[in-house]
Order: structure tokens, then sequence, then C-alpha cells
């Protein structure tokens, strides 16, 4: 009987799921990892792991806790609940375009590069062997940003350039490392509405793409 297969998806809102409409939850059967579950069937376990905000690196100083927000700190204590891990998915960056923190993209790079060294590490330790990692660019901002309820958070139009800019800069980062890629702009948009988060057809189209990857690698 063959070993079911564990993959880790460590995001941000957009692994969590937000639903632009109502600024609650998209419904779990919709959300890109649960429809890559559905996709992959049950030889594998599709692990959800987003959280709104999530950073690279950083501490959200506009937060009632800001470490709650840093990836840096919640990803051991991740890895360390789920493993053993046969892959594992990041994809961040977008929160790091903030005017709180507004990095510059080569900056966000080498933190995703960060995060990939210590999944490395920590899951040769903990299993005695290191998955494939992937890194998904997420999608750029959407045009409508400057009527968008996030307009503030991301400084009007600020952030856009970069966060288009920022796909080449992490398909480089991916390739040095010998990570698997994605760039997720490529395969789905924004809805208009909020100009940063999957429509529910971007999520399936998304986890249509991602699944297709992890059976290459798996």
């Amino acid at each position: 009987m063959n070993q079911v297969k564990n993959i880790l998806c460590y995001g941000d809102s957009n692994t969590w799921g937000i639903d632009y409409t109502t600024g609650g939850r998209v419904p779990f059967p919709e959300r890109w990892p649960n429809v890559l579950q559905q996709e992959l069937g049950s030889s594998y376990h599709v692990i959800e792991e987003g959280m709104n905000g999530r950073t690279t690196v950083y501490d959200d100083p506009l937060d009632d806790c800001p470490e709650a927000k840093n990836g840096k700190k919640s990803l051991i204590p991740c890895l360390r609940s789920h493993f053993p891990l046969d892959m594992v998915i990041l994809m961040l960056g977008t929160n790091d375009l903030k005017l709180q923190f507004f990095v510059d993209v080569d900056s966000i790079a080498d933190h995703i590069g960060e995060l990939v060294t210590m999944t490395r590490e920590e899951l040769q330790v903990r299993q005695g062997s290191v998955p494939p990692v992937m890194i998904v660019a997420p999608m750029p901002l959407g045009p409508t940003i400057e009527s968008s309820s996030f307009c503030s958070a991301f400084g009007g139009k600020k952030a856009l350039a970069p966060s288009i800019e920022l796909a080449s800069v992490l398909g480089k980062k991916a390739k040095d490392l010998s990570c698997a890629f994605i760039d997720a702009g490529k395969i789905a948009q924004p809805n208009t509405v909020d100009a940063v988060h999957f429509t529910k057809k971007g999520h399936h189209t998304f986890a249509l793409a991602v699944a297709k990857e992890v059976r290459d690698l798996l």
C-alpha cells in the first residue's frame, strides 16, 4: 500500500481564502488548497496553512499580536506540527509591499530564500529527508487597487509596479535554490473589487496548475 503524500501549503490570505464579497472566508471546498486536495485524490494529504496578512519575516506593528503575522517565526512550529512532509509550497510576499514594510523585491526574494533554507534544514533534522519546495510568486495587485479597501494599506498604486516585478525575481531565486516555481499571475488575476485576492474561478484554476506540478514532482 502506497504511503499518503503530505503537502504543506504555507501562505497568506490567498491561502486562507478571504471572500472579497463578504469579508469572510471562502467555503472550504472552494479554497485552492482544498481544490488541490480534490484534484490529487486520496493518495495525497494537502495541509492548508494560510494566515491573513502573513509576511515573509516581519512582525506587523499594526496588528494586536505583531509576531503572529511573521512567516519566519511561524514556520518552524508549523513544520514540526505537520512533518513528515513530502512537499512544501510557499506563497508569500504580497504583504511585504504594504506601507508599513514596503520592502524591495530583491529583499522579498532573499527572505523567501531564508524560508526555503529553514524548511530544508528543519525537515532534514526532523524526518531525515529534504522534500521538494515550490516557490509561488503571488498574483500582482490588480489595476483597481486605488478603489479597493486595501488602497491605503498598499499606498494606492505605489505597490503595483513592484508586485508585478516580484514574479521574475522569485523565479530567479527558485532557480538558484533548485526549487519548483509557479507564477500565479500567469494563471489567475485578482478580483476587481479588492484587487488582491483570488476569485472563486481563480482558486480553482490555480489549484489545477499546482496539481500538475505536484504530480510531476512527486
